[in-house]
């Protein structure tokens, strides 16, 4: 519970351990709405993914546009915020088109992303820990005490390949600002939904072949991304140990 000492300053205060017990309910009712939430929605969230899933969200949408934004907007907010819940961007091109398609994705990513960055700094560590395994948050750990956080975030959320949401959940551990999450992280995530929903949109104007294109272009540029993803996170690791290094010999 380290991240809550600069919140609080005297552990011993009763403020201290009021805040201490409201954090820990908050983070028993988020954890336990979360598994609810995944056990109700995944099914749907798997079924909007297939054709006939589709149709039913096109249905929706042509009976009550209002009503289909809300229920794409929502499920797509709850990709980001339940990280076990699959993606759904190519889904918002075939059943919106591109431009409207794309505009909802990053309303749905922004207001997820919003919910976990506040949850984050309320909650701390723990959170992020019920959320995602140890091991792969062991991978970023170096982002923590990290100056140019703003700079490597944006690189790895341009490159394609990388586990975005997952990163959504340690930037608020990292000395990121509300500013720079907003007008910076948020936006390096566009291209990507973009690139999804034109696929999407292809493929609801049964533009086949132009849909495999670009799905052969978001394959390959992923599998770049996975490929050095790696390699990256490596190479930020050795630049860390070796200022660390150079810090101390001086």
């Amino acid at each position: 519970m380290g991240e809550y000492d600069k919140y609080l300053l005297d552990k011993n205060s009763s403020t201290y351990k009021r805040r201490i017990i409201v954090r820990v309910i908050t983070l028993v009712f988020v954890v336990c709405l979360s598994i609810f939430l995944v056990w109700k929605l995944y099914p749907y969230v798997e079924f909007i993914k297939t054709q006939e899933g589709r149709k039913y969200l096109k249905s929706v949408v042509d009976d009550n546009m209002l009503k289909g934004v809300l229920l794409f907007t929502s499920f797509q907010a709850l990709q980001v915020i339940i990280p076990v819940l699959p993606p759904l961007q190519i889904v918002s091109g075939m059943v919106f088109g591109i431009v409207l398609g794309t505009v909802l994705s990053i309303v749905g990513i922004v207001v997820g992303s919003t919910v976990v960055f506040f949850l984050v700094k309320w909650i701390g560590y723990p959170f992020v820990q019920t959320m995602i395994d140890d091991k792969k948050l062991h991978r970023f750990k170096f982002l923590y005490d990290e100056n140019k956080v703003v700079t490597i975030m944006a690189i790895m959320f341009l490159v394609p390949g990388f586990p975005k949401d997952m990163l959504t959940f340690v930037l608020p551990l990292t000395k990121l600002s509300k500013k720079d999450f907003f007008f910076v992280i948020m936006p390096a995530r566009v291209p990507a939904l973009v690139l999804s929903s034109v696929v999407g949109g292809c493929i609801r104007n049964e533009h086949y072949i132009a849909a495999a294109v670009f799905s052969v272009c978001v394959l390959v540029l992923s599998t770049i991304g996975i490929i050095y993803r790696n390699k990256i996170v490596e190479s930020f690791h050795k630049k860390r140990a070796e200022s660390k290094k150079n810090k101390t010999s001086e």
